[in-house]
């Protein structure tokens, strides 16, 4: 967790040097976009393969992938060999969100939930907060390769330790009456029709090409261009497919088993929890690119510095997380009220980023906004990971828990599209006298470049960078408040989802 974290949230603040070091600036995008598009479409595919082969082995691959691809980030010697090895490392770290969440709920009984939530999401907020600040660092000394060859002997370190320490038959060992399947078995006919193949490349497919047209579009395709148009009716075809495919193979009594099945829809609040979590994926995501940009753009901050202010926010998801996992532990709270509270929190802080002067500074009340957004997203995330087992039937644990973190990426890249397609129309109308009719990619290298302009017109990009992060934060305030409207899908008459069940006097 802690590892695939950093790698998220380590490029944003690495992306500048590695760019002008590789000669890639047309191809930037991709660095990320490459990541994000198989990262999203392979991760509940991991889920399902872990329940054929078996945990261990599964997550030790996607590991190993991660470790190999990131190595390869790092001697990438230009901006193709880069894209490629991002596409890869994107599969990697998949499969170890997916499969590593899903050991976590096995390794533990139920009233121990909570502290293993507490672990895992404060490993990963961790994770969102260091990566920043190896990134800033290694690229302001030049050496931005370090971003990614640091993963490699931490990663060869956890392989090594996964294979010694967890048991090969997990989480079945110690049962008397589980015969463990051999890999000639595991590798039969049999045991491979229950891989819902169809299932998969519909949903692979369906998600690259969402992904694909979500993250580029309104930069490098426009979003009334054939190609968009194409992309989105493509991907929207599949979707249908995909839905009818699993309806199908749920409603027949079949070897195969769906990815995603339609017993899930019967099941109010576990619809609701993906809802939820494909909401409350958005305002994070958006944050943790957000926050640095005005720090470097409008204060001037190095991406080292700009990393650093950016502890406020990663810190206090850090400690939430583990407060609010310990505070249910202890109370038995259903899960639905802190859920609540937590959204109703964070719509606050997102309010207070509205606010903030649209003057072209940034206020040290910057700060308070970080602090009270990042305890509200604590809230939400802390919760949102331990809904999985209580919701759904164990044997559904690992496409469900996949499902969860599908819909949370699903959001982020629903979200970033959305805030920065309105963030460069902005800039475009408010500074077509300062750079004219260019198209977006220009226009964003030059505003980077604004220094060079004379004082009054560096005055005026500020202030239009200003109102369009408010413009931002004012569509993240739209997204939240509808979480807290979503949450009354999670709402269950007379028996609310607990962590600790309730003791009946």
């Amino acid at each position: 967790m802690f590892l695939v974290n950093v790698e998220v949230s380590i490029v944003g603040t690495a992306l500048v040097p590695i760019v002008e070091d590789l000669h890639g600036v047309e191809r930037m995008g991709w660095v990320i976009t490459g990541y994000l598009i198989t990262y999203t479409a392979t991760i509940i595919i991991w889920a399902k393969l872990s329940d054929i082969f078996g945990r261990k082995y599964t997550l030790a691959t996607s590991l190993l992938i991660f470790t190999a691809f990131s190595g390869a980030c790092g001697a990438s010697q230009t901006m193709s060999q880069l894209i490629i090895s991002r596409v890869f490392q994107g599969i990697g770290s998949a499969g170890c969100w997916s499969v590593g969440l899903t050991m976590g709920y096995e390794l533990v009984p139920r009233e121990l939930y909570p502290v293993q939530g507490a672990i895992y999401t404060g490993a990963g907020a961790l994770g969102s907060l260091t990566g920043p600040l190896i990134g800033g660092g290694t690229s302001q000394h030049g050496q931005w390769r370090w971003a990614f060859l640091f993963n490699a002997p931490v990663g060869v370190l956890t392989i090594i330790l996964l294979l010694a320490a967890v048991p090969a038959h997990f989480p079945h060992q110690g049962d008397l009456d589980y015969k463990a399947p051999t890999w000639r078995q595991k590798l039969s006919r049999h045991s491979l029709a229950r891989l819902d193949i169809p299932g998969c490349l519909l949903i692979l497919a369906a998600t690259m090409l969402i992904v694909a047209v979500l993250l580029e579009g309104g930069i490098s395709i426009a979003w009334d261009s054939a190609s968009a148009i194409v992309l989105f009716t493509v991907s929207g075809i599949l979707w249908i497919l995909f839905l009818a495919n699993e309806w199908f193979f749920t409603k027949r009594d079949r070897a195969l088993e769906p990815i995603f099945p339609w017993r899930f829809f019967k099941n109010r609040p576990w619809m609701g929890t993906l809802i939820f979590s494909l909401m409350s994926g958005i305002p994070y995501n958006i944050l943790i690119i957000n926050i640095p940009q005005r720090f470097q753009e409008l204060d001037g901050a190095s991406p080292m510095a700009a990393a650093v202010r950016l502890i406020p926010f990663n810190l206090l998801i850090a400690i939430t997380c583990v407060m609010v996992n310990i505070f249910v532990m202890k109370t038995g709270v259903p899960c639905i009220w802190v859920l609540l509270f937590g959204s109703i929190v964070q719509v606050g802080g997102l309010a207070w980023f509205c606010v903030l002067p649209d003057d072209g500074t940034l206020p040290s009340t910057i700060y308070g906004c970080q602090v009270l957004t990042g305890f509200g997203i604590g809230c939400v995330l802390g919760i949102t990971l331990l809904m999985p087992p209580l919701v759904v039937e164990k044997r559904d644990l690992a496409i469900s828990t996949g499902a969860l973190i599908l819909f949370r990426a699903l959001g982020g890249v629903l979200g970033l599209s959305i805030t920065t397609t309105a963030f460069n129309n902005y800039l475009k109308t408010h500074l077509f006298s300062t750079f004219g009719n260019v198209p977006t990619s220009a226009l964003l290298t030059a505003v980077q470049e604004a220094k060079r302009l004379p004082l009054d017109k560096q005055l005026r990009v500020r202030i239009v960078l200003s109102e369009a992060y408010a413009l931002q934060s004012k569509i993240l305030v739209a997204f939240a408040a509808m979480q807290v409207f979503v949450v009354a899908l999670v709402y269950r008459k007379g028996n609310q989802i607990r962590v600790v069940p309730k003791v009946e006097s």
